[in-house]
């Protein structure tokens, strides 16, 4: 019995190597976690591939690109603030000043006529 207990107090040398494995296999998550711009749910979408997938090259190179993914924001305005709405009078007397001007003749101003005031 007291050698059972001497063999099994003994370092072989392999719990250090499961740490170095176990640290390697979850690089991506570690790396997750200390992120500081990463959202939350994306730390736990890393660790839930690392953990599952991680054992296979692909799984572990997939949560490793996740870790260092980053979600751009992109703002896109609908209108720019300084574009101005013209309404129908204004066309119309823009049009007048071009037939007056002689840029349209009277039958392209009869037909950009009739579209602005049919909108």
């Amino acid at each position: 019995m007291l050698a059972i207990l001497t063999s099994t107090s003994q370092n072989t040398g392999e719990f250090p190597f499961v740490k170095i494995i176990l640290f390697i296999y979850f690089i991506p998550t570690i790396i997750a976690l200390f992120r500081v711009y990463i959202l939350r749910f994306k730390f736990f979408s890393v660790l839930l591939i690392n953990l599952f997938f991680g054992w296979t090259v692909y799984g572990w190179w997939l949560a490793f690109a996740k870790a260092f993914s980053s979600k751009n924001v992109i703002y896109i305005k609908s209108k720019p603030e300084n574009t101005v709405v013209l309404d129908k009078y204004d066309k119309l007397h823009k049009l007048n000043n071009l037939r007056n001007s002689g840029a349209i003749n009277e039958e392209e101003f009869e037909v950009e006529k009739q579209k602005v005031l049919n909108n």
